[in-house]
């Protein structure tokens, strides 16, 4: 008799899955703002400790470094950078690295390297140096860009570039004619 009463609607056996994928998306959706209202598990993310380390900030708010002087001598089949850097900030910067990507003439990168700048506790308005010397591929050298990090894959430290302008070219003078 129990089975005689089967009351049969639009909705009872053609509900697929969507009432449940909709309840799960729901219950996830409800544990994660609970998680980020109270801060639950905040101190428990792998990226936390990678914030705690902050880049310097100069007093006046702006760079905190200043590219002072930034050469590049090409050979046949290496390229040797150099340069020198200027902290701005009113602290010491520890564990400073020049991060120098070379690209050849085709602007295909070669090689990133990472060089650290010398004095390592680079002291405050105190300058420090760097030098690479990096291998070439067949297509030789095209160019190279040039940021500064704190080690250990760090986050970056913005610089602004104070190199001195190229002295204009010297044009020949012209000759009189006698």
């Amino acid at each position: 008799m129990a089975d005689e009463l089967n009351f049969e609607t639009r909705f009872s056996k053609s509900r697929g899955m969507f009432p449940y994928v909709a309840g799960i998306l729901g219950a996830v959706v409800a544990v994660l703002a609970f998680m980020y209202l109270t801060g639950i598990g905040r101190e428990a993310l792998p990226y936390s400790a990678y914030f705690e380390r902050r880049a310097p900030a100069a007093a006046d708010g702006s760079e905190a470094l200043s590219l002072q002087t930034l050469t590049h001598t090409i050979e046949p089949k290496m390229v040797t950078i150099e340069g020198t850097v200027m902290n701005r900030t009113e602290d010491d910067v520890a564990d400073l690295e020049a991060m120098i990507a070379v690209a050849d003439k085709f602007t295909l990168p070669v090689q990133t390297v990472n060089v650290p700048v010398e004095p390592a506790p680079l002291p405050p308005m105190g300058t420090g140096a760097f030098r690479t010397t990096v291998p070439l591929g067949e297509n030789g050298f095209g160019s190279f860009s040039i940021n500064f990090r704190l080690a250990d894959n760090g986050p970056f430290v913005p610089h602004k570039d104070e190199r001195p302008d190229a002295p204009p070219a010297l044009e020949p003078e012209p000759q009189s004619e006698k």
